[in-house]
């Protein structure tokens, strides 16, 4: 604090701003955060509009049993279509309008490696699904933030007798490939040839795409991909959600209980910085089993603010040959958080350090190992939205499939942290994946913002600083700089980075924020110690997701959890048990006959 006692009656006893707002001139710091203008979002046609909001049945148009079409003869509702474009239709409804002409009405179905197909400046893009011949996955909207999709009738397309092509062998199922597949109808790619089996050979929906819509912003603001549960599937060809997560995490360990005797889920954190996930993940109330990070600095941090968590100082993939089975020994773990290096995918990096970049692109490509040795019930990831756009989201895409080819499901769009209690617009990529057989978990509901709790400011965060935090460096990091003074009763508008932010400056009018201010505008606690000097502080803080948010997140993952958990301790099975793979190809070999049966919602 040499050379900076003129700010400690300010920023510390706070007594200058609780007399009311300033009379000085105020300054708009317009430095905006991170990729903002890159969003997710994506604004619908007007047709897609149309399909969603319109009546499904329309003053004057009748529903018919059945109806002629001109290239496949007679169909009725519950039969499925191969279209002139390449989709498939679950046809729901056939429709007649007051000309006499008929329509169909039902459920878009595309194939796996159409879905989110995108070209590149040279080749197709990364497939977000897996890649299996003759799969297909139903292509939905629904409101925002479901849980799930009932299928209900916003969810239906229309489209006229004249775009059906013929009728296809389509079967719905969440048994795993190659259960009901064309491979075990017998038939082969070699043998049969390739355009027998796509033109020809049954098909197979195991998944769905939503894209979950905000009609009064007009907007698609976020996504999910997830397997398709038992209620979505032909009657006998699905697996309840319980017998799904048995398969997959075997069977579940004890757990410590509250004392309200509830459940206490574990959880990790992996690439986890300074701890802000950390910090929210124990005021959610979780059990935190270990942490990992490879930064000596951040690993002293870690172990000073937490010294009954295991902190593993180790590069990832040291840990991951290390523990072959990282679930052994009893590391099970309900959540995981992995918070990979977001540099390489800033937009604003200008490129100074290609082999930092290099190295924080490939650690991205260890997810599927990661969540196929730990497999937990949950993960969350967190990244810069603009790995979304930057190198047109090659490396975006590999982080979906990973998920899905392991049976996640998976909900991602871009959070505005600020309507979670953060005193600043920080916008972020979360990815939220969950296990076969759990529930894929909501984002929490906005807390802040119009007609909510007014936004935090800086003044509501750093009112309580006082001389006994500023240990150690946490008074440094400020240079006296002359500004104008500004109104502390309002948000931060510039990202917090490893440099404190381009404009970020102190309220009081002459210097940029110290590291204890820093920390506290990222939400961590008053007294949060950090480890190393000014700059590698900076970093940790710089790079951390506030703990505010992330405490949100997973209370709400832990809701989640337990209505996973009350689901699947209320289900009874019948004469069912946990298939093998034996008794899954008996079954496939019986049911893969089944008529054709229209989808119940």
């Amino acid at each position: 604090m040499a050379g900076l006692s003129r700010d400690l009656p300010i920023v510390v006893s706070n007594e200058a701003y609780d007399d009311g707002v300033p009379t000085d001139p105020l300054i708009d710091l317009t430095d905006e955060d991170d990729d903002d203008e890159r969003q997710v979002q994506r604004d619908l046609t007007t047709g897609e509009l149309e399909d969603y909001e319109r009546l499904i049945r329309p003053v004057g148009h009748q529903v018919c049993e059945f109806a002629d079409t001109p290239n496949c003869g007679k169909i009725a509702p519950g039969s499925r279509v191969e279209r002139r474009d390449g989709d498939f239709l679950l046809v729901k409804y056939i429709m007649k309008n007051p000309a006499g002409e008929h329509y169909l009405q039902g459920i878009l179905l595309r194939r796996n490696h159409g879905v989110m197909r995108k070209l590149g400046r040279a080749h197709w893009l990364h497939a977000v699904l897996p890649l299996k011949k003759n799969e297909l996955c139903m292509v939905l909207k629904t409101t925002e933030n479901s849980i799930g999709c009932s299928l209900d009738d916003s969810c239906l397309v229309t489209m006229p007798l004249s775009m059906v092509v013929s009728i296809r062998h389509i079967t719905f199922s969440n048994y795993e490939f190659p259960a009901y597949s064309y491979l075990e109808h017998g038939m082969s790619v070699h043998t049969d040839g390739r355009d027998f089996i796509e033109e020809l050979a049954p098909l197979v929906c195991r998944w769905k795409y939503v894209e979950e819509i905000n009609v009064k912003a007009k907007k698609a603001t976020a996504f999910q991909l997830a397997p398709l549960d038992e209620a979505k599937c032909d009657p006998m060809h699905g697996l309840p959600n319980a017998l799904r997560f048995r398969k997959f995490r075997g069977t579940e360990r004890e757990h410590r209980h509250d004392d309200r005797g509830r459940k206490i889920y574990v959880s990790a954190d992996i690439f986890l910085g300074g701890g802000g996930t950390l910090t929210g993940m124990v005021k959610a109330k979780l059990d935190v089993k270990y942490v990992l990070d490879n930064m000596p600095q951040a690993c002293e941090t870690l172990e000073e603010n937490w010294p009954d968590v295991k902190v593993i100082e180790m590069d990832i993939t040291d840990f991951l040959n290390l523990v072959a089975d990282a679930r052994t020994g009893g590391d099970v773990v309900d959540i995981l958080h992995v918070s990979f290096p977001c540099q390489a995918h800033s937009h604003r990096n200008r490129g100074l350090n290609e082999e930092r970049d290099a190295i924080g692109i490939a650690l991205g490509y260890s997810l599927k190992d990661i969540i196929q040795k730990i497999k937990p019930r949950v993960v969350t990831i967190e990244q810069t939205n603009g790995i979304l756009t930057k190198n047109e989201g090659q490396h975006f895409r590999p982080l979906l499939q990973a998920l899905t080819t392991s049976g996640y499901a998976v909900r991602w769009g871009v959070l505005d942290f600020a309507l979670l209690g953060n005193p600043q617009h920080r916008k972020r990529l979360v990815i939220i994946g969950a296990c076969p057989g759990e529930l894929l978990p909501s984002y929490p509901a906005p807390t802040h913002g119009p007609g909510r709790t007014p936004f935090t400011t800086i003044y509501d965060w750093l009112k309580g600083i006082k001389v006994r935090h500023l240990d150690g460096k946490m008074g440094d990091g400020a240079v006296g700089r002359e500004h104008e003074p500004f109104d502390p009763h309002t948000q931060l508008r510039g990202c917090i980075t490893s440099d404190g932010g381009t404009g970020n400056k102190s309220p009081d009018g002459w210097r940029p924020y110290i590291l204890r201010e820093l920390a506290r505008l990222q939400t961590f606690p008053l007294n949060y110690f950090f480890a190393g000097g000014i700059t590698a502080i900076r970093l940790q803080i710089a790079n951390a997701v506030p703990p505010e948010v992330a405490e949100k997140i997973f209370r709400e993952i832990v809701r989640s959890l337990r209505r996973s958990d009350a689901e699947m301790a209320a289900w009874r099975p019948e004469e069912v048990d946990l298939l093998d793979d034996d008794d899954e190809e008996e079954a496939a070999a019986v049911t893969c006959s089944t008529e054709v049966i229209m989808i119940d919602d």
